[in-house]
């Protein structure tokens, strides 16, 4: 299960699950001093990440796994203001299916082609409040709060915070 784009818990054969986390593949780039995270044809600074957690200082260059909770994604049309200082992720998708689940939906969207990766685009699972209005087909922007993320080694998978 460690080269699918989510971990999944067991689930029977006729059951929906929800992944336990998505895995997206990245990279640390950049300079000690500014460094800066390459996911999926974005970059975006995390220089105050990298100071919170030293450890990412010996992984400038090397390939990470990014760990994202399903209700962490949101959709960036209709993501409220995060709190004050906070740096957001913005991922593009494509989405692909979408069922309801009370106040929530649940929605299986496939990333937009990242530049410079050989694999094929990471399939997301998200768990989105109901003011979302993206329907299977539909693009979407997906905003993630750099403070939710987790990072794994991509070699061992050990986390890195």
């Amino acid at each position: 299960m460690r080269d699918s784009s989510l971990l999944v818990r067991d689930a029977g054969p006729l059951t929906v699950a929800e992944p336990t986390i998505n895995r997206v593949p990245a990279m640390l780039v950049g300079q000690p001093g500014r460094p800066v995270l390459a996911v999926w044809g974005q970059q975006v600074p995390v220089r105050e990440l990298v100071r919170q957690r030293p450890v990412l200082h010996r992984y400038l260059g090397r390939p990470v796994i990014l760990g994202i909770q399903p209700e962490d994604l949101q959709d960036a049309l209709v993501r409220g203001p995060g709190p004050a200082g906070s740096a957001a992720l913005v991922l593009h998708g494509t989405v692909r299916y979408v069922r309801l689940a009370g106040a929530h939906r649940i929605v299986q969207l496939e990333l937009a082609d990242g530049e410079g990766f050989a694999q094929p685009a990471p399939v997301l699972v998200a768990r989105m409040s109901g003011g979302s209005a993206a329907g299977p087909g539909d693009p979407i922007m997906l905003a993630i709060d750099m403070g939710h993320l987790m990072v794994f080694d991509a070699q061992s998978g050990l986390s890195l915070w």
